[in-house]
């Protein structure tokens, strides 16, 4: 009976999926217009939205996941070099791995790429397109020996016919050529889409597109005004009428002397004539205030506070800034990320399930927390010099084994 309703189950979420992809679910205040082509992202990447999302890919690269090895009760010590043991409940211990293959690979992930490349490449992804891709090139132990990362405007997920996976093979498309990859050389990291939550992802930038345009095209409209709008600098106004050849002589006349670095100087004429300097706004008011809404609904969509954006702030803004950052953006991007490595590559090399990826806390608030109460541990006896000093990644010193308290 269950193994019939799960049956029942997965036919009907593969068939949603394959109905979503194929019918192009649009939400109701898009549907008039097709959904973004990757050309479209891309060329809408620049101003804002690119410095929203390199943003967030620097600092999550600057986050890297740390290895750990779970110890529980009647479990062997692990076989591999540890140091700065945590206690994470009375019945297991947390290692911290620091040597391991799992380690190799992440600091030198293939010739062109080491490790912080590939995790501002893969947030970058994401934030551009949704769903970040990882091709993986196992050696002769059925390990992984590099990771190449791949565009994602180029990566298809496909399901045979009749097949009873979601996934049967990945596509990537090479100029006319097309490459097939298996689920098991793919990792595909996915930012959550309610309209298809199973293969597709979607990005910051996809979910602000309209204001990301919009703010191209007031700053296209601004330059094209600036160059072609036909507005003169000044107005030469004779006092006599004069014929169509004398005032094309003046306005030659006029031109050549005082363009190009021209400037400040004088031009004497030889007939009475009034000049009117023309000065003229590059825009309005309103067109100012729906460029500074568009940019903070950018900022919004990438989860990026203003005051990164602005020069009109001060320390503590930007300090508040820096707390609402880490926590509301980067933490979860990079909770998202360490999940889907323990999902599918950390088992590749432990099949087990002692091994686990995780990554510091980015928000300044609980670093401060976790220096205080090291701190503490350290006055009260708790801990010793050496352990602190593991903890930090240095060496042991003859003096740091005994418990100092107050």
């Amino acid at each position: 009976m269950i193994r019939t309703l799960i049956s029942r189950l997965t036919g009907w979420l593969r068939a949603t999926t394959t109905r979503a992809a194929s019918s192009g679910f649009a939400p109701p205040w898009s549907r008039s217009r097709c959904s973004p082509s990757w050309r479209e992202l891309l060329d809408e990447l620049k101003s804002t939205a690119w410095t929203c999302a390199s943003l967030n890919a620097s600092v999550c690269a600057s986050f890297p996941p740390r290895l750990y090895v779970r110890t529980g009760t009647g479990q062997p010590a692990p076989r591999v070099a540890t140091r700065a043991v945590r206690h994470k409940s009375g019945h297991e211990h947390i290692e911290e791995v620091v040597e391991h293959p799992l380690l190799d690979l992440l600091a030198q992930v293939n010739p062109v790429h080491n490790g912080h490349d590939l995790w501002e490449i893969t947030t970058l992804y994401q934030e551009v397109f949704g769903v970040a891709y990882w091709l993986l090139e196992f050696g002769p132990l059925g390990t992984p020996i590099a990771i190449w990362p791949l565009p994602s405007q180029y990566v298809t997920p496909y399901r045979d016919p009749n097949s009873r996976s979601l996934v049967d093979a990945y596509l990537y498309r090479v100029g006319a050529e097309q490459l097939r990859f298996s689920p098991r050389e793919m990792i595909a990291f996915r930012y959550p889409d309610p309209r298809e939550p199973y293969l597709s992802g979607l990005s910051p930038l996809r979910a602000c597109f309209e204001q990301a345009r919009l703010l191209s095209e007031l700053s296209a409209f601004k330059q094209a005004r600036f160059h072609n709008h036909a507005l003169p600098d000044a107005l030469i106004c004779p006092d006599q009428v004069i014929g169509e050849d004398e005032r094309d002589r003046l306005e030659q006349r006029w031109n050549n002397k005082l363009r190009h670095g021209g400037a400040g100087r004088v031009l004497v004429t030889e007939s009475a004539m009034r000049v009117q300097l023309l000065e003229h706004s590059m825009g309005d008011l309103a067109a100012l205030a729906d460029q500074r809404a568009t940019k903070e609904d950018i900022a919004n969509a990438f989860g990026v506070p203003l005051a990164y954006l602005t020069s009109q702030t001060n320390l503590a803004n930007l300090q508040a800034a820096e707390q609402q950052h880490a926590a509301q953006t980067i933490r979860p991007r990079l909770r998202r990320r360490d999940e889907k490595l323990n999902e599918q590559l950390v088992p590749l090399f432990d099949p087990t399930g002692r091994l686990f990826l995780e990554s510091d806390d980015p928000v300044p608030g609980n670093r401060e927390l976790l220096l205080r109460e090291r701190e503490m541990y350290l006055r009260r006896g708790v801990l010793t010099i050496n352990e602190v000093r593991s903890e930090l990644g240095l060496p042991p010193v003859p003096w740091g084994e005994g418990k100092h308290s107050d």
